[in-house]
């Protein structure tokens, strides 16, 4: 079971979908979708206690959602922006799993460039702010620097992990 986290623009979808490919089943669970499911009020992480709350409460959906589709036979990749707390609540959450987190961190310059490429809900103030609190995450197992990397690179990269 893979974490992918990283600033937005990091990659993290695109090499899933890669991952995705190499086996036979795979369930891909991006936690903003499962953030989203709460419309009103919906909260950033960085939006006060109510957000940090509905932050916790979308790495225990995810790890729900992991749980059962492990269950039911799946590779799990999740795709979450961690902070330290989130990634210990997603170890705690699932230690019989044994996740690995990897955080993926191309250069801010490539991250800019990345997201003028994309539709994104962030603000550039927030992409990096987002940045910065990834470079100093610390609860990770592998950090890469995917600036010069393509998904499939890095894919295979990941992949020679197990």
């Amino acid at each position: 079971m893979l974490i992918l986290t990283g600033p937005s623009g990091a990659g993290k979808n695109t090499v899933a979908v890669e991952l995705a490919k190499q086996s036979s089943r795979c369930a891909v669970i991006d936690v903003d979708v499962v953030r989203w499911m709460v419309l009103q009020p919906h909260k950033a992480p960085w939006e006060g206690e109510e957000g940090k709350a509905q932050q916790r409460l979308g790495v225990k959906n995810a790890c729900a959602l992991a749980r059962n589709f492990i269950n039911a036979g799946f590779d799990v990749i999740i795709l979450d922006v961690l902070s330290d707390d989130t990634a210990r609540l997603y170890k705690e959450e699932l230690k019989a799993i044994g996740p690995k987190i990897v955080l993926l961190l191309p250069t801010l310059n490539e991250i800019n460039r990345r997201n003028t490429n994309r539709e994104t809900r962030l603000k550039p103030e927030e992409v990096k702010a987002l940045y910065y609190q990834q470079q100093n995450l610390t609860e990770y197992d592998l950090k890469i620097d995917n600036s010069h990397l393509t998904a499939q690179e890095l894919a295979r990269q990941l992949m020679s992990m197990d």
